[in-house]
């Protein structure tokens, strides 16, 4: 897929998703559309699982889990602020990032992720656990068509440093574009 495809597919996708999301009804229809659609994953039942229950004092279930990458996602409905504690089963008030934690800590190690995703539709939070204390990286879905080369670690079981050299090539772009304007304005 070209960068101008997949621009436009993420365009698509995002108009498609604004202002919709129900947790239950519409959190795996949203993540297969955005795997197939706008990254291109083709066996998408064998490439992420959803609802995969995680035994605490209870059972719990992982919205969506993606073995090759390592990604565990904690789904929310549109509407519920990703950074406020929400009452859980047990009565516990935890935030969608302390509950994917939770069910990380019980994953045999070889399944723990190494990025945590919340997501309420508008808006993605993106953990690396590789920087546990760092503050999470902010996607909003009206954003989607110009950051889309923010998310590629949910399909690249290759190397991590392919994210940030994307991030600098279209950073450069952009300069060049700026400097070409300013010139034509001279």
């Amino acid at each position: 897929m070209t960068d101008k495809e997949q621009k436009k597919f993420a365009k698509e996708f995002a108009e498609r998703w604004n202002d919709k999301g129900y947790e239950k009804g519409e959190s795996q229809i949203f993540w297969i559309d955005l795997l197939q659609n706008v990254y291109g994953v083709d066996n998408i039942s064998e490439f992420i699982t959803f609802e995969e229950q995680v035994k605490l004092d209870h059972t719990s279930f992982i919205d969506g889990y993606i073995e090759a990458t390592h990604v565990l996602i904690e789904q929310k409905s549109l509407g519920k602020d990703l950074r406020k504690g929400i009452p859980q089963s047990d009565g516990t008030f935890l935030t969608p990032y302390q509950q994917a934690v939770r069910y990380s800590a019980v994953l045999p190690y070889s399944r723990r992720p190494r990025w945590i995703v919340t997501c309420n539709f508008s808006e993605f939070l993106v953990c690396d656990m590789e920087k546990p204390n760092s503050e999470p990286e902010q996607i909003f879905l009206k954003d989607l068509p110009k950051e889309y080369y923010r998310l590629p670690f949910l399909i690249d079981i290759g190397n991590d440093s392919i994210r940030r050299e994307i991030e600098i090539s279209l950073q450069a772009d952009e300069l060049v574009g700026k400097l070409y304007d300013m010139i034509l304005q001279q």
